[in-house]
């Protein structure tokens, strides 16, 4: 079996030195680059049988919310972010920090290839988790993507633009069903107002026919009272003897 390449500490936490060049300032996770030696010693790990797989993870309309707080409440965000995912994956696996708004995480010693569905279902979940964000609470949209060696590649260059490319493919996915929830409750919505307004259209002709209905009684009873005074009344052509 291949020697492993030392691989720097796969979940330092925030409170890590800011001068250790491993470690990335704002969320204390690895860095990319010491993220990619971590990569490069499990790849080599892989060529001789241990199971292994990439997990890429993006957040979706990120750049929104960078509009709306600024810079400070979403590198909050980002350190909360990066605090959930590490608390989230075991000890034998990695996470870096490869782009503003995106982390890669390296799965070691995996049971079987179904495990990262598992790890990856975890991950979103608890990254989705409302966060504070300034005075009010935000929920991030995760999107993991999974690469697995040797079905996905067989470089750490293969397997994090495969997982990369995974996750897009999610986040498109998330965002068409999101825009087919919407426009199903936008139809809901429709329907209800069509029955809402059929129900008062149906109301407005009951209540037309109570009030014709009234005013015909109201005739009639004047009608009825007319002719019964009429009957009661003294015939002036009568002679009273």
């Amino acid at each position: 079996m291949a020697d492993k390449a030392p691989a720097p500490n796969p979940k330092p936490t925030a409170a890590a030195p800011a001068t250790n060049p491993d470690v990335d300032r704002l969320t204390g996770v690895l860095t990319r680059e010491a993220l990619d030696v971590a990569a490069e010693a499990a790849v080599a790990a892989a060529a001789e049988g241990e199971l292994i797989a990439f997990g890429y993870i993006g957040m979706d309309g990120f750049a929104l919310l960078r509009e709306d707080y600024g810079s400070v409440v979403t590198d909050h965000l980002m350190r909360e972010t990066a605090n959930r995912i590490a608390a989230s994956v075991r000890p034998q696996d990695t996470v870096g920090r490869v782009e503003r708004d995106e982390f890669m995480i390296v799965f070691r010693e995996l049971t079987s290839k179904f495990e990262t569905l598992a790890l990856a279902s975890k991950l979103r979940t608890s990254i989705a988790e409302p966060m504070r964000a300034g005075k009010s609470e935000e929920r991030l949209a995760p999107s993991c993507g999974i690469a697995q060696y040797p079905a996905n590649g067989k470089t750490v260059d293969e397997l994090r633009e495969a997982a990369r490319k995974s996750m897009l493919t999610l986040q498109v996915a998330l965002r068409s069903a999101s825009v087919a929830t919407a426009q199903e409750a936008v139809n809901r919505a429709r329907r209800g107002v069509e029955a809402a307004e059929a129900a008062l259209a149906e109301a407005e002709a009951a209540f037309e026919e109570v009030v014709a209905a009234a005013a015909a009684a109201t005739v009639a009873e004047a009608a009825a009272q007319a002719a019964a005074s009429a009957a009661t009344a003294p015939d002036p052509n009568q002679t009273v003897r």
